[in-house]
Parts: C-alpha cells; sequence; structure tokens
C-alpha cells in the first residue's frame, strides 16, 4: 500500500470512529494536576557532588483540559555543564485507573512513566529506570527528587525545591 493510500485509510477510520468522551472519574483525576499549571523556578543539587544547578518547570494544560503539558529545563553551570531537558504530555488513562506519562529529552531518548497520583502531599512518577518522587509544600512551593533504580537498591541523585514564579 503506497504511503497516500494508507493516509487516506488512517483519516477515514479516524472520521468513521466517535471521539472518546472522558468519563466523570478521569475528569475527576485530571482535577488532581490543575494546581501545579504555571511556571516554577527550581533550585537543585546533585546528591552525590552537592552541585548546585538552576532548572525551570512550565506546566500546561490542553486539549479540552484533558491532557498536560510539562517543559524542563536545567540552565547549564560550570559544575553542572551537561543540562538536561524535557518535554513530557501526560493524562489520566481510567482503563488502568493511572496517570500516564511520555515524552523525550535532549539527547532524543524517551522518558515514559506512570503513576497512581496523589498519596496525601506525595506523587510518585514511576518507570523500570528512574522514580520521580514530587512532594507538595504549599501552592507555591514543591520539592522533587530523583531516585535512580540500581540492582543494590534505588539511589537518589537530585533533589530540588521548586516555587511558582
Amino acid at each position: 500500500m503506497n504511503k497516500y493510500r494508507a493516509a487516506t485509510v488512517a483519516a477515514s477510520f479516524l472520521l468513521a470512529v466517535p471521539p472518546l468522551v472522558a468519563s466523570a472519574d478521569a475528569m475527576k483525576e485530571l482535577g488532581a494536576y490543575k494546581d501545579g499549571v504555571g511556571t516554577w523556578a527550581c533550585d537543585a543539587r546533585e546528591v552525590e557532588s552537592g552541585n548546585g544547578f538552576k532548572a525551570v518547570v512550565e506546566k500546561t494544560v490542553d486539549f479540552d483540559g484533558n491532557t498536560y503539558i510539562e517543559r524542563y529545563y536545567e540552565i547549564a553551570n560550570p559544575d553542572h555543564p551537561n543540562a538536561w531537558k524535557g518535554i513530557f504530555i501526560m493524562s489520566y488513562d481510567p482503563q488502568s485507573q493511572r496517570w500516564v506519562r511520555s515524552g523525550v529529552d535532549n539527547s532524543g531518548e524517551r522518558n515514559a512513566a506512570s503513576s497512581s497520583g496523589w498519596h496525601g502531599n506525595t506523587w510518585v512518577w514511576e518507570n523500570d529506570g528512574v522514580n520521580i518522587v514530587i512532594t507538595q509544600r504549599g501552592s507555591e512551593a514543591y520539592a522533587f527528587a530523583v531516585d535512580v533504580k540500581q540492582p543494590d537498591g534505588i539511589k537518589r541523585v537530585v533533589e530540588a525545591v521548586c516555587r511558582r514564579v
């Protein structure tokens, strides 16, 4: 099948399938993330070396309130020359009853994770190699940590505090 015919078949299929309407449970869950929308300035440090760096987090909501987009970027400095950047698309999957996240970073690597959402003031994004642990500190600040999964256990590599700009 040539690429034009494949595109026509795909477009026809999309037009024939009615859009899914988010369930009330999904919409309730989606509301759990809305307080994080905005721009955040972060003071971070590498745990092992103690080297500090700045980062910025920009969170927006899109697709009729059903999707959150997060841009994260670190600012390079002499002690932290390899600044990491990533963009993530997040939503709630009512079938699995989990939040899902997919993104890419400045090296082209894919980054996917899932979460069961808030438990008290803590949210954990889990993937095969890393957990991102977010701790709410009121409406104007939160902390996050990056925990790398290793054969001998979990190793915390970054800690940060972010404040609303």
